[in-house]
């Protein structure tokens, strides 16, 4: 287009001078003002169609990386809906799954897990997973099945600590208990009563964690949970 009007003005002084000389009429100081104003304007115009088209070029540009982000966006939002759907199926393949277990274990079926191993597997697997409330089904499940399991005060602890996992600091606070009780052999034992403790600290009670955080580093002076005993009784230590 611009080249269209730059040939125009071109013809445009081509035809119009030649008119002037042949016409036997010489062209007037005003005549020639107003068609030097008349080519400027012309020149005028081409800059300006030049400007426009060079925006048009950056706007389209910026349309073509805003589409282009958009389609990111949307590739993104799909992955995580994919991934969403996974999830959603593993959850609801694990509640029919124990769905299943209990229902058989209510109406004196032999259920599908046969052994404690098994059981006690898939219970930490979802306690791994962060699924509390179906390890705490499985555990205490497990619990009633094999009180007398080898793995028995590690299901206890691990349904304490999904408990507490979920900030139920009283319900944490009394599966935790069971621990010192009924396992005192338990590698989970100072654990335990370090959990205690927080439970305690947890449910507002700075005293009574003071009490088990002392009696820890007096009886395991040596374990991990007595030096963080030691920080959580300093002065600017957390209570």
């Amino acid at each position: 287009m611009a080249e269209k009007i730059k040939k125009n003005i071109l013809l445009y002084a081509v035809i119009c001078l030649p008119l002037a000389v042949f016409s036997g009429c010489v062209a007037t100081s005003r005549e020639m003002t107003d068609l030097r104003d008349d080519i400027e304007e012309l020149r005028s115009q081409i800059s300006s169609m030049n400007k426009n088209q060079a925006d048009l070029s950056l706007k389209m540009d910026q349309v073509d990386q805003n589409m282009g982000a958009l389609k990111e966006k949307l590739d993104d939002n799909k992955s995580r809906m994919s991934l969403l759907s996974k999830r959603m199926d593993d959850i609801h393949s694990s509640l029919s799954q124990r769905m299943d277990i209990l229902s058989q274990q209510l109406s004196g079926a032999a259920p599908t897990i046969t052994t404690p191993s098994e059981q006690y597997k898939l219970s930490y697997s979802d306690y791994s997973k962060g699924k509390y409330d179906l390890a705490i089904v499985g555990f205490r499940s497990f619990m009633e099945r094999y009180p007398e399991s080898e793995l028995a005060s590690n299901a206890q602890y691990y349904l304490a600590d999904s408990y507490y996992n979920k900030n139920d600091y009283m319900s944490a606070l009394r599966e935790f208990s069971k621990i010192p009780q009924q396992y005192q052999g338990s590698e989970f034992l100072p654990s335990a009563k370090f959990k205690m403790a927080m439970c305690y600290a947890g449910l507002e009670k700075p005293s009574d964690a003071r009490i088990i955080f002392e009696q820890i580093i007096k009886d395991y002076p040596q374990s991990p949970e007595a030096a963080q005993a030691k920080e959580k009784i300093r002065p600017d230590g957390a209570k």
